[in-house]
């Protein structure tokens, strides 16, 4: 997954991330924890740690990008941060064999079209398994 990630500013710790954002005036640990309770941020739980992808985060101000938040909303029916990250770090073929993490700040409306299409695959998967 660090691989996946290094090309768009990487993965930070959750408490690294909470420095940094109290250094660029941009909040604290609770408001790190309501972004991502809020799911406009997506962490992956690894060895007890919290880390995030950065490319949910303006490279500049560590403003919280509204892109990333959007594609997040559409993949409601992922319920782990690994499902999320992976699903960001995979060649999608709606997208041309492109990653998801690598075209969103390019082309957003493909990535949340994709990203629905995902969620619809998902509950029809479900519904199947249901009646099965």
């Amino acid at each position: 997954m660090l691989e996946a990630y290094r090309p768009t500013g990487g993965m930070a710790p959750g408490n690294f991330l909470c420095q940094s954002l109290q250094e660029h005036q941009r909040g604290e640990l609770g408001q790190l924890a309501r972004l991502i309770g809020d799911r406009r941020l997506f962490v992956l739980d690894w060895r007890g740690d919290s880390w995030i992808p950065m490319f949910q985060f303006d490279a500049d101000d560590l403003s919280c990008k509204p892109g990333p938040a959007l594609v997040r909303a559409e993949l409601a029916g992922l319920d782990s941060g690994w499902a999320v990250a992976s699903w960001f770090a995979r060649p999608n073929a709606q997208l041309e064999g492109r990653t998801p993490v690598d075209i969103v700040d390019v082309d957003l409306g493909a990535v949340v079209d994709a990203a629905r299409r995902c969620a619809t695959a998902s509950e029809l998967q479900r519904r199947v398994v249901a009646h099965a």
